[in-house]
């Protein structure tokens, strides 16, 4: 769903943005920084990124660490780690999930549904192991399993709402409008 898919980009777009804006940072200076971690970035590359929000959640977290920007407390033990992006990546997701146990990954797959998002839980779990999962998907599951804590230091809570929102189905929205046949329509 390519509109459904832009109303979570751009909120990955907004999140990068807002980091950089925070950290006073130019595109120039995030790629210099990235360099610094041993990832090769262009300025140009950076902006595309973030222009577009098509990023994987590893980057999100190797910029935060590149601007040395704060981040959700809870996170400290996976970002301090010497694991590999992809690992500190899967385990900040896994923590979220695992830090409500109602939440299996059927769960999991069942509520991204109901923003339009279609998921097997075997593929939600094959992207969580991975780590290299879309920075959106992350976006999208801090919506429907409700990751509160520290959210709100990359986006408002109510633009997270709004984003889910419009990317429900419209079926689901109650925008479905149902005709009643037997009536006559239109201006007679």
């Amino acid at each position: 769903m390519e509109g459904n898919e832009s109303v979570w980009s751009e909120l990955a777009s907004r999140a990068l943005r807002v980091l950089l804006a925070r950290k006073e940072a130019s595109y120039a200076d995030l790629a210099a920084q990235l360099g610094r971690l041993g990832v090769e970035e262009t300025a140009r590359g950076v902006e595309g990124k973030t222009q577009r929000g098509t990023y994987r959640f590893l980057y999100f977290l190797q910029s935060l660490e590149a601007l040395h920007a704060d981040y959700p407390a809870h996170w400290e033990s996976a970002m301090r780690s010497s694991e590999s992006w992809e690992q500190k990546a899967s385990a900040i997701l896994e923590q979220e999930i695992a830090s409500r146990p109602w939440l299996t990954r059927r769960e999991v797959s069942r509520r991204l549904q109901t923003i339009g998002e279609e998921m097997t839980p075997r593929n939600l779990s094959a992207h969580i192991r991975s780590g290299g999962y879309p920075a959106t998907l992350f976006i999208q599951c801090a919506v429907v399993c409700s990751f509160d804590a520290g959210m709100e230091l990359f986006m408002d809570r109510s633009d997270l709402r709004a984003a889910a929102r419009d990317a429900m189905p419209k079926i689901q929205r109650g925008r479905r409008k149902v005709v009643n046949k037997l009536e006559p329509h239109g201006e007679g």
